[in-house]
């Protein structure tokens, strides 16, 4: 089986906007939809954020040197070549990373978990919100997530500490005999607001506090490690891959590692990271915030480890599976069930898609562009 296109379609931008704290503007999310396409009439796909104007048209020509002719199942060789001959963002190289893996899946008839190796066959969802403006509305969605099926709950807030630890304890105390709760700061606070946020995180029995501080602050998220009970969970922000994770480690930083997949590597950066982390006895917990496949590529990552225990997932539900015929959903038993299909186990739906495309890219016309 030999690779013989790369098409890349653009997406419409979402209606919504999205921001995960007070003072981040709100963003529009755009889309890319990457397809690799081989010989045997198989497709391997990842629909991922868009990444800055003329970045892939600048990528294409060294991608089709890359890709075209090699076998998807060298995924291995060809994602040290993406991460270390492509000058544009990493999140290309990931894209096409686990557009692989779909390929290869598929090619396989099994789900992309089982090809790694299962580790399990469910993973237990916790709900992940954008930032609201009121107290009120995180407490109405907490109670939405719970009769939903969530028995976890995390809360990006405004990054303010004061504010951020009265919306804790009003969702505690509307839900935190129920669901186990997690804050997501965003790298927002000073080493004493660090504190103060997580003495009152302590007392509440919170599960984990993300991102308290800046990811690159080692010594302060090993004092905040040392501190507290409550998990410090870290290192979304760097987007160095699993070379960067060594010293975090060493340190004892950080309780578990969080990192975006489709920023540093795809699944086979993710999967190295989670062996390194489990080498140090340390959990490995994925951000899987994104499109249904972005979701899809961390969850099969998760599904063959044996150290995460938590999958992520954007509420209110739905609100990034755009394009998709069937999505990520919590099950009554507050768990994500494995996908059955082959590849990342998720369909798209043309129909839909070809409604939201702007323009396509092939690899093999580098210089077209078609606009819709």
């Amino acid at each position: 089986m030999k690779i013989v296109d790369l098409k890349v379609q653009q997406l419409k931008p979402l209606d919504t906007g999205f921001k995960w704290k007070e003072d981040w503007p709100e963003k529009s999310i755009g889309m890319l939809l990457f397809r690799i396409i081989a010989d045997e009439g198989i497709e391997g796909q990842c629909i991922t954020w868009l990444t800055g104007p003329g970045h892939v048209e600048d990528a294409l020509a060294r991608l089709r040197g890359i890709l075209i002719g090699r076998s998807p199942h060298d995924v291995e060789a060809l994602s040290y070549e993406l991460t270390d001959r492509l000058t544009q963002p990493t999140s290309i190289a990931s894209a096409i990373d686990i557009a692989l893996w779909d390929l290869i899946g598929k090619a396989a008839g099994l789900p992309v978990y089982k090809v790694l190796g299962a580790a399990r066959h469910k993973v237990r969802a916790y709900a992940s919100t954008v930032t609201y403006p009121t107290v009120d509305d995180y407490v109405k969605l907490a109670h939405e997530c719970r009769a939903e099926g969530f028995t976890a709950f995390k809360l990006h807030a405004w990054g303010e500490a004061k504010r951020d630890i009265e919306v804790c304890r009003a969702v505690h105390a509307a839900v935190g005999d129920s669901m186990d709760l997690m804050l997501d700061p965003v790298n927002a606070y000073n080493r004493r607001e660090a504190f103060e946020v997580g003495a009152a995180l302590e007392e509440m029995n919170f599960f984990w506090y993300e991102a308290p501080i800046d990811d690159t602050d080692i010594q302060g998220l090993a004092d905040l490690s040392r501190s507290f009970r409550v998990q410090i969970a870290g290192l979304e922000s760097l987007r160095l891959g699993f070379k960067a994770v060594p010293p975090y480690l060493t340190a004892q930083a950080v309780d578990s590692v969080r990192a975006i997949g489709d920023w540093v590597g795809g699944i086979s950066a993710m999967r190295k990271t989670a062996h390194l982390c489990e080498a140090f006895g340390i959990n490995y917990e994925p951000h899987s915030y994104g499109s249904t496949l972005i979701q899809a590529a961390h969850f099969h990552v998760m599904l063959s480890v044996h150290n995460c225990e938590l999958v992520e997932l954007p509420v209110p539900t739905g609100i990034l599976d755009i394009g998709m015929k069937d999505s990520l959903r919590v099950g009554a038993d507050g768990c994500v069930p494995a996908p059955t299909k082959p590849g990342l186990g998720y369909e798209i739906d043309e129909d839909a898609i070809d409604d939201l495309t702007v323009r396509m890219l092939s690899a093999n016309e580098p210089a077209s562009m078609h606009y819709f």
